[in-house]
């Protein structure tokens, strides 16, 4: 179903569609004595990426007929062509967990939280692949990079989604760039179901981290980042004291869960299960549909729990960090 299509005269056409960039589009192609359709996300007024991520090139001449398409909701981690997907959840990411300081060089993003939080002390990536549109030659960007952080006491360090920057990821590594951190992006789509019953334990659901919550996990020192984007402090509690965290952000229909964690002592007892349960039923009062996080590729445990429970990986990732 469309919500807005048109026949266009050349003139108009390339404003018009460039009020479109980032949507999805079906348009029809004059092609000899017949046409051909493309369909995919608008990435200027003359090219659209299809879904196997295929750039297309198009003239406002050869147009016959064009239409926005509005489509259901998606399923995680399908739609838009992978890049794009990519693209969508880093931001989500870093939107959700913002550094109190950030300058930005064409597509790289600095960010600095005077050491504390590694995705709050790295650039982030705003441009598209291979190498995310430094503002210059990416030799001088990169020493750039290396200036930024070290006059500042922190060790130079770039996020690399793969494997939408795997070029930029092979130049670091030939630099001596080392692998700090190598993590994988989950999704999965919420569940409808509530949560379970919690025999002998409660939850606790806060708008803002307490005292209490931060000190499980010892976050009082990003307290500062957490607050800084509204987000849902859950935690279970066992005679009246804290015993599991995590955090929830909602945006565009995604929920981004971090900060999950279970004291020593009640591992085994099947909490984080009930506590990501807790997590779907409250997104899902927030208007979410879908649902990601980040965990860290050696992490099995964890890998598993969320496999368990229906997620996939989405991409994975590196914290390259300057030697």
């Amino acid at each position: 179903m469309s919500e807005r299509a048109g026949l266009a005269t050349a003139a108009s056409l390339e404003q018009t569609l460039s009020g479109l960039i980032g949507k999805r589009v079906s348009i029809r192609l004059k092609d000899g004595d017949g046409f051909r359709d493309i369909v995919g996300i608008l990435e200027s007024a003359s090219s659209l990426v299809n879904r196997h991520d295929e750039k297309i090139n198009f003239r406002s001449e050869e147009i016959a007929f064009w239409r926005e398409v509005v489509a259901r909701p998606e399923k995680a981690g399908t739609g838009a062509p992978f890049s794009h997907r990519i693209t969508e959840l880093e931001a989500l990411s870093n939107k959700t967990w913002p550094a109190p300081t950030t300058q930005s060089r064409g597509g790289w993003l600095y960010r600095r939280a005077n050491g504390l939080s590694l995705r709050a002390n790295s650039v982030f990536l705003q441009g598209t692949g291979p190498f995310g549109q430094p503002l210059e030659d990416l030799d001088d960007e990169i020493n750039y990079c290396v200036n930024f952080y070290k006059s500042a006491g922190v060790r130079p360090t770039i996020v690399v989604p793969l494997p939408l920057f795997q070029e930029l990821d092979k130049k670091l590594e030939e630099l001596g760039w080392i692998p700090k951190v190598k993590a994988h992006f989950l999704v999965g789509d919420l569940p409808k179901e509530s949560e379970k019953p919690l025999p002998n334990f409660e939850f606790l659901v806060e708008p803002s981290p307490t005292p209490e919550w931060l000190a499980v996990q010892s976050d009082e020192a990003i307290g500062e980042i957490m607050s800084a984007y509204p987000a849902t402090y859950l935690a279970i509690t066992f005679e009246n004291k804290i015993i599991a965290t995590v955090r929830l952000a909602v945006d565009g229909g995604w929920a981004i869960v971090t900060r999950l964690f279970v004291r020593e002592e009640f591992r085994g007892k099947g909490l984080s299960k009930v506590l990501m349960e807790k997590v779907s039923s409250v997104a899902n009062n927030q208007g979410a549909t879908k649902i990601s996080l980040q965990v860290e590729s050696t992490n099995q445990v964890a890998l598993s729990l969320y496999q368990s429970l229906g997620y996939k990986i989405h991409h994975s990732f590196i914290y390259r960090a300057h030697r």
